[in-house]
Formats: structure tokens, sequence, C-alpha cells
């Protein structure tokens, strides 16, 4: 009995030596230079989206004080006499400058801190917010009732008073800063 072996032999393949790993890694390098450009990019994404919610939320924190102002002056009787220490300025025709663009505004003597009023002290203020915002009332000009001509710094009874409250709110940051203002005018 003669049995025959065959052996199977693979054909030789000239000219690969080891292409197939080079293209792989080129591809791998590829494909990670793509992943850390899509994360740099989401970072930043993340970052600016943090910054708008930042100033979002100083603005709101100057709204809140702007309008507790204005409900404190709804809520006086009397018009009230100015009076820097606690907030209430008086309008200085004289001065190149408005007076909230001179205050301190990172103090806080002379300027109203949220919740607070001039004359009162709040309950409790704003959660969201490195610092409480801060406001100021200056008492602008008193105009008459019945015609007449305006009368800068000056009192009277029968005069409506026109006021402009600053109000100076933070983020989440004390860089991220909003400012508003409102003219109000009441008759006292």
């Amino acid at each position: 009995m003669n049995i025959r072996t065959t052996s199977i032999t693979s054909p030789s393949t000239p000219g690969q030596r080891g292409a197939a790993l080079i293209m792989a890694m080129v591809f791998l390098l590829l494909l990670t230079i793509l992943g850390v450009t899509a994360m740099s990019t989401t970072s930043l994404e993340e970052k600016m989206a943090g910054n708008v919610r930042d100033k979002d939320v100083a603005f709101q924190a100057a709204e809140a004080a702007l309008i507790t102002g204005e409900n404190w002056i709804l809520d006086q009787l009397k018009e009230p006499e100015p009076n820097n220490s606690i907030g209430l300025y008086e309008f200085d025709s004289t001065s190149s400058q408005s007076v909230w663009d001179t205050v301190d505004w990172d103090g806080t003597s002379d300027l109203v801190v949220f919740p607070d009023t001039p004359t009162q002290t709040g309950s409790s203020g704003l959660t969201d917010v490195k610092t409480q915002p801060k406001y100021i009332i200056e008492v602008l000009a008193h105009v008459p009732e019945e015609g007449g001509s305006l009368r800068l710094g000056a009192y009277a009874s029968s005069f409506t008073t026109v006021m402009r409250i600053t109000a100076r709110g933070t983020g989440g940051t004390d860089s991220a800063v909003a400012m508003v203002q409102s003219i109000f005018q009441k008759a006292f």
C-alpha cells in the first residue's frame, strides 16, 4: 500500500511587507485626531453655554434688585429724602458723571443690597449668585403737576418725582456682571 501525501503551500506574495499595518496605523491616527478635535469642540461649547447661563443669571439678579427698588418707591407715602448712606442719591446736574457711574459697586456701603430696601432688611437673598445684587435710587427731578417748568433738586408738595433706579447683579461668578436701569415717576 502506497500512501501518497500532498502538502498545501501558500503562494508567496512578493511586495507585501507590512503595508496593511501601516494603513491601519494611519487610519487609527486620523480617527484619534478626529476624536480629540470633537472633544475639544464639545468642551469649548460647554464653556460657552456656561458663560451664557452665568450672564443670564446676572441679568435676572439685577432685574430682581431693580423690581425691589421700584416696589419700595411704590410703597412710600411721602417722597424719600436722599441719603447716600442708604442708597438714595440726589442727581447732581453740575457733575459730568452720573452717580451710578461713580459708586463702588464691589463694596456695600452707600448701596442697597438685595433683598433689602433703603429702610428695612429683607429675609433671604438669591441662591444662584456669587454676590447678592445691589441697587441705588437717584432723585432726578421734580415735575410740577399743573404745567410749569422742570425743577432739578428742589422739593415741593405738588410735584411728581422722577427717579432713576440702577441695579447691578452678578452670576455664579463675579466676572459675569449685568446692569439695568429704569426711570420711575411717582406723585407724592
